[in-house]
């Protein structure tokens, strides 16, 4: 940031170095009102590459629930997009994406917290307690062997358990037991949705595009609001790559004679 010129005596203040230096200027503030998502050089592809991916790492980096909302907006706004892409790789890219962020939260994401719950009522009640059995009545092995439609039923059972003892477990394990059902409901309807509609008007899909570019830059703002001064953050919530044309690493050939 720009430093006016003006010191005390004696204060170590130095007029030689960059940040003292009065002809150097702070970044415009205006820029930061720029949504980067409304570039058009990001083709549909991209666009779906980009959202899937940024979804699942919310969805994954979400214990505290404080991105649920964003979650839920931008799950919506991605699904109006996803039905209205014309671009056959982006169909494809969306279609694949949407089958792994299942696939990744059924067989990392849902074990992972599952045993972390069960870690708690462990340690709240003991191993030896029959309050194990109202949370994990098939026990924790369910969870990764049940078919994907019987999921929803085996999370829910879960989060009555935790609620009914929320008083002897910490906030965070009951907060964690309402998210894994809710983020499991999203990226399952998101698997099974179909997408490529074929309906909709110019407008209409320039709408859809439009909404979710919105969506993504207010996830930026969210994520600027829970990590000021610390942008090393930003890489596990978002991929700019995945926006960005690939650069060639060849040198470019001379023109024929």
């Amino acid at each position: 940031m720009a430093r006016f010129d003006f010191s005390f005596f004696d204060s170590g203040a130095r007029f030689d170095t960059p940040d003292a230096n009065p002809s150097s200027t702070m970044r415009n503030l205006a820029h930061f009102l720029d949504n980067p998502f409304d570039d058009r050089q990001i083709s549909e592809a991209e666009l779906a590459a980009f959202t899937t991916d940024h979804l699942e790492r919310f969805i994954a980096n979400n214990t505290n629930n404080e991105l649920t909302a964003r979650i839920t907006a931008t799950q919506s706004a991605f699904d109006l997009f996803a039905d209205c892409v014309t671009d056959n790789d982006a169909k494809l890219a969306i279609r694949k994406a949407r089958k792994l962020a299942k696939k990744n939260y059924r067989e990392i994401t849902i074990p992972r917290d599952v045993a972390r719950i069960e870690g708690a009522f462990v340690s709240a009640y003991g191993e030896d307690s029959p309050i194990l059995l109202e949370a994990f009545p098939n026990g924790r092995s369910i969870f990764q062997t049940c078919q994907d439609d019987e999921v929803e039923a085996k999370l829910e059972v879960l989060r009555l358990a935790v609620t009914a003892h929320q008083a002897d477990l910490v906030p965070a394990i009951v907060t964690l037991a309402a998210a894994l059902k809710t983020n499991w409901l999203t990226v399952y309807a998101a698997s099974e949705a179909s997408t490529g509609g074929t309906s909709t008007t110019q407008d209409g899909k320039k709408m859809a595009r439009d909404n979710l570019q919105l969506m993504l830059y207010l996830n930026l703002v969210k994520l600027m609001e829970m990590f000021p001064r610390q942008p090393e953050k930003m890489k596990i919530y978002m991929q700019q790559h995945l926006l960005e044309n690939p650069t060639s690493t060849e040198e470019p050939q001379p023109p024929a004679p």
